[in-house]
């Protein structure tokens, strides 16, 4: 009966962290979705160049958030141990992490573009996608250090500020994409080209304001960034805890784009209605992660703090968080997909193979919940390696060989494509929980 007290006691710390951090992330994904909502009426083949461009770029973007979690762990357990300095540092080498690996992504950009046109995707989609795609991957920059300064902040249970710097970020970046896109204001109509300007705008502006309120808050960094030996050591210690993590997330979006890129061999149509039903799914999905970004703080905390019992309840506050909220977004997908799909665009074919898809992504948010929850818990036990080879086996020995079997050998499309893809999602979340459960039987620092 204590653990389920306890369990409970820990619901509110966790939920208070946590809504905030959804509400960043929420707004943060938004981006994306108005970009895909505003370009799905200039016409079904500038949505497919956006769902092409989106997908390439996914992969770079969320393996590099994914080191970047490195600095929430390091700052929340050096906060739990009360230990200024080693704060400070993470948060300046996660800068320097951002700066160098985006600038290397976007000039990488530019090198292999013109392979994407060996990808066998429908006609002008490539070439309609190369501008949006070119522009938005310069946003990389001040998107990852965005999120660097957003997981120093978070890492010390400050996440309001950040939330309201990244909403107005969005708000920035609905207007921009208006008179970008359609040519308001006196600005020329630039199409799918305006989305990407406003996206790069729009980060740059957040990433300002929010290294500003960090530098110049009460959470300033205690000590002055400086290029010296520590600073470098850290850039590593990030590296080696955080890189599992990235390849955790790359090879699941991985898998993700090399879904669509297959769906987008069977034309214009299906890679639409597929850009619809993702951009849906990984809204949705953000509300889990700001539950498990939270679990990843907390749990870290609480071995900076030398608290070790509250590990479990902590977790299991967690995961029944993750699917109270996703059980909501079921019935929200199930009972609404046609009338969601419409909201995004108005040809018919794409409306309907979209609603198909959105049943289908409802039915496995529960399992996509509980999967995130339970990574972000083994996160914050710097358990690193093992959620990288099940989420590795997830993706690539189950979901994609099962969704491509169903969406071409058995003539299903992009629906078995889907299904594929939510086994996958089972397998994760059952072998994850299972690894919680182990690790949290002992004294995580001793295993």
């Amino acid at each position: 009966m204590s653990f389920y007290r306890a369990a409970i006691r820990e619901l509110r710390p966790t939920l208070r962290l946590a809504a905030p951090i959804t509400a960043g992330q929420v707004g943060q994904m938004l981006m994306g979705v108005t970009d895909t909502i505003m370009v799905g009426h200039v016409g079904t083949l500038a949505l497919a160049a956006c769902a092409f461009g989106n997908n390439v770029l996914m992969v770079v973007a969320i393996a590099g958030f994914g080191v970047l979690t490195a600095v929430s762990v390091r700052v929340s357990h050096a906060h739990g141990a009360g230990v200024a300095h080693a704060m400070a540092r993470a948060y300046y080498a996660g800068v320097g992490l951002s700066v160098i690996g985006g600038l290397l992504c976007a000039l990488g950009m530019h090198l292999i573009y013109p392979l994407f046109h060996h990808l066998g995707q429908a006609e002008g989609v490539v070439e309609q996608a190369e501008a949006y795609t070119i522009i938005v991957a310069w946003s990389l920059i001040p998107a990852w250090l965005t999120a660097t300064a957003r997981n120093y902040l978070e890492s010390q249970s400050r996440p309001w500020p950040a939330f309201w710097i990244m909403f107005g970020g969005v708000l920035l970046n609905v207007l921009l994409n208006w008179i970008l896109i359609f040519g308001h204001l006196g600005a020329p109509a630039l199409g799918l080209a305006g989305a990407g300007w406003a996206t790069l705008i729009s980060r740059v502006v957040t990433f300002v304001a929010m290294t500003a309120f960090v530098l110049m808050g009460s959470s300033a960094p205690s000590e002055r960034w400086k290029p010296d030996r520590e600073w470098w050591g850290e850039q590593v210690a990030l590296l080696r805890l955080g890189i599992p993590t990235g390849l955790q997330l790359l090879s699941e979006v991985g898998a993700f784009s090399v879904a669509a890129l297959l769906i987008g061999r069977l034309g214009a149509v299906p890679l639409a209605a597929h850009q619809i039903a993702i951009t849906c799914a990984s809204t949705t999905f953000m509300f889990p992660l700001g539950v498990a970004m939270a679990s990843t703080v907390r749990i870290a905390q609480a071995l900076g703090a030398g608290r070790q019992d509250l590990l479990r309840p902590i977790g299991a506050g967690a995961l029944f968080i993750g699917l109270v909220v996703m059980s909501a977004f079921t019935v929200i997908l199930v009972a609404a997909g046609h009338l969601i799909a419409r909201g995004f665009v108005s040809d018919p074919a794409v409306i309907a193979i979209a609603a198909q898809l959105l049943v289908i992504a409802g039915i496995f948010q529960l399992v996509d919940g509980v999967q995130v929850v339970a990574s972000g818990l083994l996160r914050g036990l710097r358990d690193m390696n093992a959620p990288m080879w099940i989420t590795v086996a997830a993706y690539w020995f189950i979901a994609l060989p099962l969704g491509s079997w169903l969406a071409f050998g058995r003539g299903q499309g992009a629906a078995g494509m889907w299904v594929g893809l939510a086994w996958g999602l089972v397998f994760a979340a059952v072998l994850l929980v299972v690894r919680f459960l182990r690790k949290t039987r002992v004294d995580p620092q001793k295993v």
